[in-house]
This record gives C-alpha cells, sequence and structure tokens, in this order.
C-alpha cells in the first residue's frame, strides 16, 4: 500500500520511495505502482463533546450535531462518556477521492491521528507533560499539542525560525490559558528539524534536554503505516451506496434461502414418490440383486481401493476448505474460495471476505493449524471492508 499526505502538494511514500510533488502530478508520482493509498489530510478541527454511552442513538445524535452539515465527522472515546470528535471539511475529504479514485482509498485520517500514532509507536508520549510537535515538512512547519489521545488542531507556521520561536511561545500560553482548571502544564519539545531545535536553544527558549530529535522526513507517513485505525471519512453519498448494496444483498439472501428450502421440500417429495412407486418393482427384483451382489460388492471394493490410492496422490482439498468455514469469525462473510494449481505438485487457495457491519472493526483473524502460514491482507470488497487469506499448498 501506498501512504500520502493530501495537502496543497501531496508528500508521498511509494512502497519506501519517499518525496513530494504538486496535487497535479498526482497521476504520474503513482506510474508503474497500484494507487491503493492511505491518506491523511491535514486542515482538521476537533471538539470534546460529552455523550452517553449506552444510548448509542443519542451519542450519535450528539456527536453529529458538535460541527454543520459541511464538515464530516469521526470520534474516539476519550474517557467514560466524552468524545473527541474530529470533523474535516467535505470538500477536502471529496478532493481526495476525486484526484485518487473511491475505489482507491483504503484509509483516509486526519493528519494528526496519523501522527499521534508515530509518537505512540516510537513511545514518545510522556505522561507529567503535553507533547508540542514541530513537523518541518516542506515548507512549511505544523504546530499540534497532544495530550495523550487528545490533540490540537494542526498549526501552519512559516519555516522562518525565529517565527517558529514566537508561535511556539504564543500556542503554549494560549494552551495554558484554555486548560486553567489543570495543574502546572509543562511542555516537551518533539521535531524532526535539527535547525529548530538550535534555534529554540540558542534562543534559550528550550533546553537540549527538554528537546526530542527524530530522524524522519514525514512522521506522519510512518505513523500511517504503523498505526492501526479506527477512523476512516467516507462522503455521505457513498455510505447511502453501501447501505442499499447491504440491503440489495440480505433481500437476495433472503430470497435464496427461501428457495432453496421450497427445493429441499419439493426434492423430498419427489423422493418420497419415487421411492413408493419403486418399492413394488424393487421386491419382484429381489432375488435377481441379491444373485448379483457379491459381483457387485467386489467392483465398489475396487473401485473404491483405487480411491484411495488416489487419495494419497493428491492433496486433500476439502480438508482445508472445513478447516477455513469452521474457523471463520461469525461476523465475516466469504465472498469468493478458489484453489487452483500454480506449479506442478503446488496449489494457491485464496479466499476473499467481507464483514457484515460497515461500521465494526475486523477482529483479529483466527483461523486453524493448517492456515498457520496464510497471508492476511486488508482489502476492499465491492465497497466494503474485507480480508483476503492466501496459502500455497504443497
Amino acid at each position: 500500500m501506498n501512504y500520502l499526505i493530501f495537502d496543497n502538494d501531496v508528500y508521498y511514500d511509494l512502497e519506501g520511495k519517499t518525496g513530494r510533488a504538486p496535487k497535479s502530478d498526482i497521476q504520474a508520482v503513482f506510474k508503474g505502482s497500484t494507487m491503493e493509498t492511505a491518506v491523511a489530510v491535514i486542515d482538521s478541527l476537533q471538539k470534546q463533546v460529552a455523550a452517553p454511552e449506552k444510548s448509542l442513538s443519542r451519542k450519535d445524535e450528539v456527536v453529529s450535531a458538535a460541527f454543520t452539515g459541511e464538515y464530516l465527522t469521526q470520534s474516539e472515546r476519550i474517557s467514560k462518556n466524552l468524545f473527541q470528535v474530529v470533523a474535516v471539511e467535505k470538500p477536502k475529504i471529496n478532493e481526495v477521492y476525486k484526484s485518487l479514485g473511491f475505489e482507491n482509498v483504503r484509509l483516509l485520517v486526519p493528519y494528526a491521528v496519523a501522527l499521534r500514532e508515530y509518537l505512540k509507536n516510537n513511545k514518545l508520549p510522556d505522561e507529567k507533560k503535553r507533547v508540542v510537535f514541530l513537523d518541518h515538512l516542506g515548507d512549511q512547519v505544523l504546530l499540534t499539542i497532544f495530550n495523550k489521545d487528545v490533540f490540537t488542531p494542526p498549526r501552519r507556521l512559516s519555516k522562518v525560525l525565529k517565527q517558529v520561536t514566537r508561535e511556539l511561545l504564543r500556542s503554549r500560553e494560549s494552551y495554558r490559558s484554555q486548560n486553567k482548571l489543570e495543574a502546572e502544564i509543562n511542555f516537551l519539545i518533539v521535531t524532526n528539524s535539527q535547525e529548530i531545535i538550535d534555534e529554540l536553544v540558542s534562543s534559550g527558549l528550550e533546553t537540549k534536554e527538554n528537546i526530542v530529535f527524530v530522524q524522519d522526513a514525514y512522521p506522519a507517513l510512518s505513523g500511517l503505516k504503523q498505526g492501526k485505525f479506527f477512523m476512516h471519512y467516507m462522503l455521505p453519498e457513498q455510505f447511502i451506496r453501501l447501505r442499499k448494496l447491504k440491503e440489495t444483498k440480505k433481500r437476495i439472501l433472503k430470497l435464496g434461502v427461501m428457495l432453496g428450502i421450497l427445493a429441499v421440500f419439493l426434492a423430498v417429495l419427489l423422493g418420497v414418490y419415487s421411492i413408493n412407486k419403486t418399492a413394488s418393482s424393487r421386491l419382484k427384483n429381489l432375488q435377481l440383486e441379491a444373485a448379483s451382489s457379491n459381483k457387485a460388492l467386489e467392483k465398489d471394493y475396487l473401485a473404491k481401493y483405487k480411491d484411495i490410492l488416489s487419495s494419497k496422490k493428491k492433496i486433500n482439498f476439502p480438508y482445508y476448505i472445513n478447516s477455513f468455514f469452521e474457523t471463520l469469525p461469525f461476523e465475516c462473510r466469504p465472498e469468493l474460495i478458489s484453489i487452483r494449481e500454480i506449479s506442478n505438485g503446488r496449489y494457491r487457495f485464496e479466499a476473499i471476505v467481507s464483514l457484515d457491519s460497515k461500521d465494526k472493526p475486523f477482529s483479529k483473524m483466527s483461523l486453524s493449524k493448517a492456515f498457520k502460514q496464510a497471508k492476511i491482507e486488508n482489502i476492499l470488497v465491492k465497497d466494503n471492508p474485507g480480508l483476503k487469506i492466501t496459502l500455497d499448498i504443497f
């Protein structure tokens, strides 16, 4: 998968190759590479709202009312009955899908959420201090303050070093004034710019002991790679289309079940009728069948013996299929299962499953021992989250 920060320019990590390009050249950036991407957008807003956790409908109502309809929102629980609502303007989300194609965007989150994952994976959050991240990104510096999972919207600063120092001082004082009820607030500076560190130390604003330097040109892109996300921004029309598709599938499934039951019922009736009709004739031919039964039995034993010998030379495909279905989580629905020969004596088992509920993340897959070496990938199945399981069988 590829990773992007979508801004006035696009910052990218394509199969380990990083760089920066204008948005107009986005298609050229992907030349020769798959366009499947995880994307972060910089401009976002956030609020903390109180909502009842036990009443999901009421919680959703409160969360959705936090911002106007011009924004798309996602929320996350930060404490009991308290949620952080992160909003992104709908045109910015629309621009991402328009530029990359809806089917190519596997993940779309705010920049601060991706950066938070980077901090966690590098064990940078400080329990006693707020973390101020100064991200030297292209021709700008982004200032974001983190208090564990809670963060401030990123501020864009000029990369002029003296201005960065002034804005850092102003942001810290503003943060303290907005959190007056808390005890004394201290800050830890984290940045990927040695020049910023030198300026902060020379100006006397900070000491080297209170600054952490990270050698990563694009920390947010690394966060997209390393993190596990429960946010994903989609356009309302896409939600509607997926919901209609889901309802259609349910109706087709119900119809198929009804037709299957009807078919079984008719088959039973026809079978009973056929048995009754042939019972009398079979009684008449019983002696003839008894005479030939020994020969037929010998033939059946011979065929069974050949079948046993043949089965020992082949891979037991039903065993793999049965093992897969027996341990498949109940919320996963199989879309496609195939076993094909890819070379002499080597076969490939492939399965594609989708999640029944769009808003519920996949639980960790725990398949049978037969699939211990299987490769599991996150994919989008007909615009719905899914998994692809691949196993080579020798």
